[in-house]
């Protein structure tokens, strides 16, 4: 015969099915009076959780009634008599039932392996953007472009690299991601993501333009002054690009050498060299140096440029380009320091580089 078990409410003394029953602080309520300690025990400031009492003395498939002191076990969350619970245990499932299972089991583990890249592509986009809100751009860049291996169609992936990209002063990697995401559109020309890229990109673009302008310009005589200008211009108006600031402290040199202004050519090529080290650098304080004692006479001036250009040598080894380019400003300052003359790259060229090969 199916029973229950029952409770009684320790505060009116009702007495019950336990399951319509409370437990608060070890003790058995009945609904209204277990809100009424559970509100008591609120405003003393005291805990006034409480939880419902279940029945687990009747099976929840037969009905069967464990007695009085004993439960039935539970099984998945349900008290189960003996044979109730063997037999739920041990159900015979259907073979078709078996087979789906196994089926739904191999799709899970092909779309597990196939979609394996796409969770390395959102994690790698996730700590880029983490990244890029940090502002650590240049450590954003690599994280960004291997997401793009991955997932190459994504607009706020695409943004993100340009956006690192062109804060390192990274145009190149920011044209290609830009230019390289279907040919260059993107979903929403009004996405704040895009309209910030956007004024990014045009800001470090004309600044370029300004810089190309600048280097052709140091090319010709007498436009030092004005190639200077403009390479300033593009460095303030392009922070984010280092070498832009270098340039223009190169072209003040340049400025000084127009103007014939050996002291100040010195002193700037001895500063670059210092703030930024390397062969061509160095080269440049020989060459500096070279002029001094073109103009001067100076032997220290001839020994020192002699012995900055032997170390530009030895810094430039393993470098193939590098010592090409060395090369050929060492020739320029060894005629300075032959000659005492002093005259242009240009000049030099147009006298020593270009003059017709005879014919055969």
């Amino acid at each position: 015969m199916r029973s229950m078990r029952q409770g009684t409410c320790v505060d009116c003394g009702l007495t019950s099915s336990i399951k319509s029953f409370y437990s608060f602080n070890g003790k058995t309520y009945c609904e209204p009076c277990v809100w009424k300690a559970a509100k008591q025990a609120r405003d003393r400031g005291e805990p006034a959780e409480y939880i419902s009492l279940t029945d687990n003395s009747v099976c929840a498939r037969c009905g069967i009634y464990s007695g009085e002191t004993a439960d039935h076990p539970l099984v998945g969350g349900l008290a189960l008599c003996g044979g109730c619970s063997s037999t739920v245990t041990n159900w015979p499932y259907p073979a078709w039932l078996k087979a789906s299972l196994a089926a739904l089991l191999i799709l899970l583990v092909i779309a597990l392996v196939h979609g394996r890249k796409y969770f390395h592509a959102g994690r790698t986009m996730y700590v880029g953007e983490r990244l890029v809100e940090q502002n650590k751009f240049e450590q954003a860049v690599p994280y960004l472009q291997e997401t793009l291996k991955i997932a190459p169609g994504s607009d706020k992936a695409v943004l993100l690299l340009a956006k690192a990209a062109l804060k390192t002063g990274n145009i190149q990697t920011a044209a290609t991601a830009l230019q390289g995401h279907n040919e260059g559109r993107f979903e929403s020309g009004k996405d704040p993501a895009f309209l910030e890229v956007k004024a990014l990109w045009d800001r470090a673009l004309a600044a370029m333009q300004k810089a190309e302008k600048a280097a052709q310009l140091e090319q010709e005589d007498g436009h030092a002054a004005e190639a200077a200008r403009l390479m300033h211009e593009a460095a303030d108006s392009y922070p984010e690009a280092p070498r832009l600031a270098m340039a223009a402290e190169a072209f003040d040199a340049g400025v000084a050498f127009e103007r014939k202004d050996y002291d100040s050519l010195l002193a700037l090529a001895r500063r670059f060299a210092q703030e930024h080290p390397g062969p061509e650098a160095t080269a440049a304080v020989a060459s500096a140096l070279a002029c001094k004692y073109a103009a001067t006479g100076t032997v220290e001036y001839k020994t020192e440029s002699e012995e900055m250009l032997r170390t530009a040598e030895r810094q430039v080894q393993g470098d193939a380009e590098g010592m090409q380019y060395l090369r050929e400003y060492a020739e320029r300052i060894r005629h300075r320091l032959s000659s005492r003359e002093i005259i242009s790259k240009q000049e030099y060229d147009r006298r020593f580089r270009n003059r017709e090969q005879p014919k055969n």
